[in-house]
């Protein structure tokens, strides 16, 4: 049967060879203008969209409207705009460009908003720690969709610190615990010791993408503006040695997804997205909007009310860093 579903677009222009090259040294690069701003400009509007309706994972785990942060995951789960990007973008094209490997899938993708004047940070840290996954063949796009600086908490990161044998707990942004894995442990303030590493961060313009890999460490500091948001999305793609490995304290996965230990990634919640999207992985999505599992959904609140977590997302026993 002829697979229907459209091909992922051809970008506008690849990474250069010496964008590429940086990426290899340092673990991460800031490619300019990779996305055009029709696309920016939707995506604008799908987040506000997907603020006002959040999944139960960002009301109940990583929302904090109090402090002008809103945050959430799987949001192509949920909402058109966001699951285009994920499956039919340029993005697919350019994973496989950096990656090199015979097929692509998706991962997931995440927002994160901080309002002008959000005293939110997102603490130092490492991606890999917080994934119920192992391999190496991973790659996070960061998507500004506002002008950022340092001042508005642009991301900040350790050049060549994906070459480290270290690896630090899982802390979300505001240092609430609910992820963090106790045997690890809690990676300094890299930005109170940029004399002794190679810390770097971009002005950014909407259009502009960073470019990481799942072990460099990286930041930021909350949203000092008090006229500019930072809303930023980061979407995450995989290579063929990526495997399901579930673990203590890292992301819940809320959609039933049929995977083993030792699995590759695949099937309705990690559908292939190059050299095209498999037609039977995603058909449910296709039809409309897809709710998590109510059974997956039980087990998540009761494990955050095991941890003092309540259900609005406000934690009732915080657990912070020592020397907080």
């Amino acid at each position: 049967m002829r697979n229907s579903l459209p091909k992922p677009a051809v970008p506008s222009r690849y990474f250069t060879e010496e964008e590429l090259s940086t990426f290899e040294r340092d673990g991460v690069v800031c490619a300019r203008g990779l996305l055009d701003q029709e696309t920016i400009h939707h995506l604008r509007e799908a987040l506000e969209d997907a603020i006002e309706k959040l999944s139960i994972l960002g009301k109940s785990a990583l929302n904090r409207e109090s402090k002008g942060f809103h945050g959430d995951i799987f949001v192509w789960k949920l909402h058109d705009a966001f699951r285009d990007l994920a499956l039919f973008s340029v993005l697919p094209a350019l994973s496989h460009q950096v990656l090199g490997t015979a097929t692509i899938n998706f991962f997931y993708e995440q927002f994160f908003v901080k309002r002008a004047g959000s005293p939110v940070d997102t603490p130092w840290h490492q991606d890999i720690p917080f994934w119920p996954v192992s391999g190496t063949q991973i790659v996070s796009f960061w998507i500004p969709l506002d002008p950022v600086t340092r001042e508005s908490s642009g991301l900040e990161f350790v050049l060549g610190s994906q070459n480290w044998n270290e690896r630090f707990k899982a802390v979300t942004p505001g240092h609430d615990a609910y992820l963090m894995d106790t045997d690890l442990p809690t990676a300094p303030n890299y930005a109170e010791q940029r004399s002794d590493y190679d810390v770097v961060g971009w002005d950014m313009d909407p259009g502009d993408v960073i470019l990481f890999g799942p072990v460099v460490c990286h930041g930021s500091a909350g949203n000092a503006s008090n006229t500019i948001d930072r809303r930023a999305l980061a979407f995450r793609y995989c290579g063929e040695d990526v495997r399901f490995a579930p673990r203590h304290a890292t992301m819940p996965l809320l959609w039933d997804h049929g995977l083993e230990p030792g699995d590759r990634l695949g099937g309705s919640l990690f559908p292939q997205v190059w050299p095209e999207v498999i037609e039977d992985e995603i058909a449910r999505r296709m039809a409309g909007p897809e709710p998590p599992s109510q059974a997956q959904i039980g087990a998540f609140m009761k494990h955050l009310e095991e941890t003092g977590f309540g259900p609005t997302g406000e934690k009732r026993t915080i657990l912070v860093n020592e020397d907080d």
